[in-house]
């Protein structure tokens, strides 16, 4: 029974080195995007749930600098906007100026292998041997961290200054002997689907 399971063993390694998978071809991945841009979504609600309601107010971005700026101011706004902020393109007719910052908006990346790690080919250049694993696992995390100072246009006087409001995302992928694979993640999109399903948001 043993000899058998070295054998299953290494025939799968043999057909995981004959295999590559390419996930992705641009710089950035679909994948981190979504990552960031769900932590900048949570990030952006738990902002917004610090502002008072009912302002009239007019957003100052020159405190707000990120890899994902547009995407992070926009995802404020939006915040705002639903937790009953109204937006103002002139700052003369605003009471209050709100003043945006971001402390972090990436992704942190930690992978774990069992077995060889991909090595370049001699034979090939350019094109490397894949690894041979038998356990992998990738743990993706997206953080944000953003913060806001609100403050009377006329008198410069403060009117709220938010305490750091955080969002998260993850994933997840792992496989064990090259057929046993699993993906998850709490971005509310199941990609095992094809097309992936995208739960509602509640």
């Amino acid at each position: 029974m043993m000899t058998r399971l070295v054998l299953l063993a290494a025939a799968a390694l043999l057909l995981g080195g004959c295999t590559a998978v390419r996930a992705t071809s641009p710089a950035r991945s679909t994948q981190e995007l979504l990552l960031i841009s769900t932590a900048a979504d949570r990030a952006a609600e738990a902002l917004a749930a610090q502002v008072p309601a009912n302002l009239t107010a007019w957003i100052d971005i020159s405190g707000f600098a990120a890899q994902d700026q547009q995407y992070g101011l926009a995802a404020i706004q939006d915040a705002l906007l639903r937790h009953g902020v109204k937006l103002v393109a002139d700052r003369a007719k605003a009471d209050a100026v709100i003043l945006p910052r971001a402390g972090t908006l990436s992704t942190d990346e930690r992978n774990t292998l069992i077995g060889i790690p991909a090595l370049p080919n001699p034979f090939l250049p350019g094109v490397g041997i894949p690894a041979l694993a038998l356990y992998s696992q990738s743990n993706l995390k997206g953080t944000a961290k953003f913060a806001a100072s609100i403050y009377d246009p006329k008198t410069g006087k403060l009117i709220v200054s938010t305490d750091p409001a955080y969002g998260f995302s993850r994933e997840e992928d792992g496989a064990v002997l090259i057929f046993f694979t699993w993906r998850r993640n709490d971005l509310g999109v199941d990609f095992s689907k094809n097309p992936p399903t995208v739960q509602p948001a509640k």
